[in-house]
């Protein structure tokens, strides 16, 4: 299925910003609208609270909350007219939990971008895009905050380990895939020998008509961070992984790949479970 209908999570601040900056330079290569999704939490008021509110102190509320969401999508249309989108764009805002809300929305769509939450933020406990990917069941692009518009180079990197993360990744990402001039298949392996069939997945990607290498690294402060060096070195417009190879609660627990590359992206990254 051809990319088409692209949703960028968007609330203007310099993390969703970047998303947009990418999804358009997607839009015009794959010839795709470009909706903006804003969640507002809910107001949260107990009912002990809310009886000692005046009626016209909540109107207040709702019409500083209304405004304010009208400049954010000011702000959008502004930034999509800036990046030379001809479009004006569609626009949706909700109410709700941003994580559950998104991750619905982006049912709806090809492909969902959303910035880069760092955990020192202070925002992290209302949106995490490892969750989003988690239940949403699409692809979901996680851009990097300091990401710069720019042309593509038409380079990808692949995080392959052959779990059910990564083949479904490496399936959700193929329309993207294909239209790259290179591909690094990358591997990290605790020594320097090649893992077991690794000429499997080249074999498949060449039938896509994909010129594919692979590229087996050794593990040097962890995987994800093994990954990330060499996407450092090599400067690919996209990094695709699965997320979460093992359970959740292990990952929060004791870190792990997922989190490290949420934590020290410096390119955007196709994360799909």
């Amino acid at each position: 299925m051809a990319i088409k209908d692209l949703a960028v999570a968007f609330n203007g601040g310099e993390s969703s910003r970047a998303a947009l900056r990418l999804a358009v330079r997607m839009a015009h290569k794959y010839g795709a609208t470009v909706t903006g999704l804003h969640v507002s939490p809910p107001m949260k008021l107990d009912s002990l609270t809310r009886q000692w509110i005046p009626e016209s102190t909540l109107d207040s509320l709702k019409k500083a909350e209304a405004d304010n969401i009208a400049g954010i999508e000011a702000k959008f249309r502004e930034d999509l007219k800036a990046l030379g989108y001809t479009s004006n764009g569609d626009w949706c805002a909700e109410k709700g939990e941003p994580t559950r809300v998104l991750a619905k929305a982006a049912r709806y769509f090809d492909i969902l971008l959303t910035g880069q939450v760092s955990s020192g933020s202070g925002t992290a406990d209302l949106l995490r895009p490892e969750d989003v990917v988690l239940l949403s069941g699409k692809p979901v692009i996680i851009v990097p905050t300091a990401y710069n518009d720019r042309a593509f180079n038409e380079f990808a990197v692949v995080a392959w380990d052959g779990s059910r993360p990564a083949a479904r990744a490496l399936t959700d990402a193929m329309q993207i895939l294909e239209t790259k001039k290179r591909l690094d298949i990358v591997t990290v392996v605790p020594d320097d020998s090649p893992p077991d069939g690794g000429h499997d997945i080249l074999r498949h990607l060449r039938r896509h008509g994909i010129d594919a290498r692979q590229v087996v690294l050794r593990e040097d402060g962890g995987i994800g961070r093994t990954i990330l060096a060499h996407c450092a070195k090599t400067d690919p417009d996209i990094m695709v992984m699965g997320a979460y190879s093992r359970t959740r609660i292990r990952e929060d627990i004791f870190g792990g790949t997922t989190r490290d590359v949420l934590e020290n992206m410096s390119v955007p990254v196709l994360m799909a479970h």
